[in-house]
């Protein structure tokens, strides 16, 4: 165990002990005793009473994410019992698939710490220095859990200049084709582990999927930044008359379509659009195409808290054009996946485009993520997703 200490500014510690994992910049005073990326560092207040341990970071704004609050080493017996509570969490869920995430960093108290599973390959994802000087150790510990045959990992370019991460993608245990086919539900998808956004599939619209094709049937349907065409295959399994789908991405287009062929899109009931959503959207408003559901699924605006005012107005923007091309009684499946946009304000946002717009908006539901992408209550930034279905009453 490491003999290091980070010591807190007086006062600083009541938001740790209520159960938030994470030790800014402007908390510490200091940090005493030798530091090394592997060894998990104690936290104390500024009296010298124990906070927790966790993996320390001097470059980044959170220089230490809590793994526990225990006086007890963060060595490979605490990453086991931890990987196994997340799988016996994991268990209980009986999903109807076999893809979905294992490990959801702060979720499953193994901050930095990301893994997703698709079939019997995992994709591992570690976002901080200690997570990244563990990182073959956990793949082979995940993997065991899990009954994984390999495990990729996956580099995060952002964590990377942010963390000072050197780590390169690539397999950490065994080795398995780059794409795999995964089962959600009815449907089947074909996964690039080794390229792509994420880890290579949107694992965290799960539920969401069937609950929007639930409402699919006879409409003719626009899934707006589509990616591979997860909800469009989804909404073609629903009974949708015709699918319309727009993704900036040619790779991402192609897989879309191919998806699409599989699950019924053949002919014109499935047609994609490679071009800038925003654009495009403008462009089917003004040649007056009209549809009976859309799908509203972007990538997020911004990772950073001083960027939500620009973030807003393309929400804003693309929420204004979608609800001009829907028909009366249409419904608008929209989501926001930026943290730094609570759900309060996702949905003034929409209210305001609603405004604008001169629709009249009924709400029918509202969305969060996947279950296995758990929320801690003392943790709000664990709960990133959040979307509205509203309906166009004129």
């Amino acid at each position: 165990m490491s003999s290091a200490r980070l010591v807190l500014r007086p006062r600083r510690e009541g938001r740790l002990l209520a159960g938030h994992p994470w030790v800014y910049r402007a908390d510490v005073a200091r940090l005493d005793g030798a530091w090394r990326p592997e060894e998990a560092v104690t936290v104390v207040d500024a009296g010298g009473r124990l906070v927790g341990r966790g993996f320390y970071s001097p470059r980044a704004q959170i220089v230490c994410r809590l793994a526990t609050r225990a006086d007890e080493p963060v060595d490979a017996a605490f990453f086991r019992r931890r990987l196994e509570a997340a799988w016996r969490f994991r268990q209980a869920l009986a999903y109807d698939g076999d893809a979905g995430r294992l490990v959801a960093s702060e979720g499953d108290r193994l901050p930095g710490l990301v893994v997703d599973r698709y079939a019997d390959v995992l994709v591992l994802q570690a976002v901080t220095l200690g997570m990244e000087a563990h990182a073959a150790e956990l793949a082979a510990l995940a993997a065991e859990v899990a009954g994984a045959r390999a495990v990729y990992r996956r580099v995060d370019p952002a964590a990377a200049a942010i963390e000072g991460l050197t780590g390169a993608a690539g397999w950490l245990l065994g080795e398995a084709a780059a794409e795999v086919e995964i089962r959600e539900g009815p449907c089947r998808f074909r996964v690039d582990v080794t390229g792509g956004h994420k880890t290579g599939f949107y694992l965290d619209q799960r539920d969401n999927r069937p609950a929007v094709a639930a409402l699919a049937a006879g409409r003719e349907a626009l899934d707006v930044f589509c990616y591979t065409g997860a909800f469009s295959a989804w909404l073609l399994v629903g009974g949708a008359r015709r699918v319309a789908a727009i993704e900036s991405s040619p790779d991402a287009a192609a897989r879309a379509r191919a998806h699409a062929v599989a699950h019924g899109g053949g002919g014109d009931r499935f047609t994609a659009l490679e071009a800038n959503a925003f654009d495009a959207l403008r462009d089917l408003e003004r040649s007056g195409r009209r549809f009976d559901l859309i799908v509203l699924d972007p990538p997020s605006f911004t990772r950073r808290k001083s960027a939500v005012a620009g973030a807003l107005r393309g929400y804003k923007e693309i929420n204004l054009r979608a609800l001009a091309c829907l028909r009366p009684g249409g419904l608008l499946a929209t989501f926001s996946c930026s943290h730094h946009v609570s759900a309060p304000l996702f949905e003034e946002v929409c209210r305001a485009a609603a405004a604008d717009a001169g629709r009249a908006l009924r709400v029918r539901a509202a969305y969060r993520q996947a279950a296995d992408h758990p929320v801690l209550l003392a943790v709000p930034e664990t709960a990133y997703l959040k979307g509205l279905l509203l309906e166009v009453l004129d």
